[in-house]
């Protein structure tokens, strides 16, 4: 790669010297001085174009690991929410629950999805049921507690959830 790069330089070099001074080389055309520059321009252009989209790429992952790209302002993070009452419990016909909250002081409901499995949080609600959701450490979601103060589930905020790079065990 190394070498393909110098003779790349000294190929673009060579051909746009004489060109820069003002007279084409002995026995060219303009026609083919132009030809010559704009195969080794693009020759050039070719042999670096994979050096420069994988140091686009490692810097735009290196940013999003660390945080420091444009995108860390924009991710919502966990915040404390009040404790929220079951309005309904729903088993879809995949075996998904589906269970809508709501606080007593608000006229919106939230509604949480459990895909189907066994030891799903969901089938164990009923209405009436009052929910505490505590936002992680990290900010990354909320453990929902019953009133009793058993930990059922980790639910993430949407953001999290779109980054979640496993499935569920």
């Amino acid at each position: 790669m190394r070498s393909s790069l110098i003779s790349a330089a000294l190929a673009t070099l060579l051909v746009a010297a004489p060109a820069q001074a003002g007279e084409p080389p002995k026995g060219f055309s303009d026609k083919v001085t132009s030809y010559a520059m704009i195969g080794s321009v693009a020759s050039v252009v070719i042999v670096t174009s994979p050096v420069w989209l994988t140091l686009g790429a490692s810097a735009a992952i290196v940013d999003g690991v660390d945080g420091s790209g444009k995108e860390e302002g924009k991710i919502a993070k966990a915040k404390p929410l009040p404790p929220l009452t079951v309005e309904r419990v729903e088993t879809k016909a995949d075996g998904a629950v589906e269970v809508a909250l709501k606080h007593p002081e608000s006229p919106e409901v939230a509604v949480i999805q459990w895909p189907a499995r066994e030891d799903s949080p969901g089938k164990t609600l009923k209405v009436g049921d009052v929910l505490d959701l505590t936002p992680t450490e990290a900010g990354a979601g909320w453990m929902v507690a019953n009133a009793k103060g058993e930990t059922l589930a980790f639910m993430p905020t949407s953001d999290a959830a779109k980054n979640q790079m496993s499935e569920a065990y």
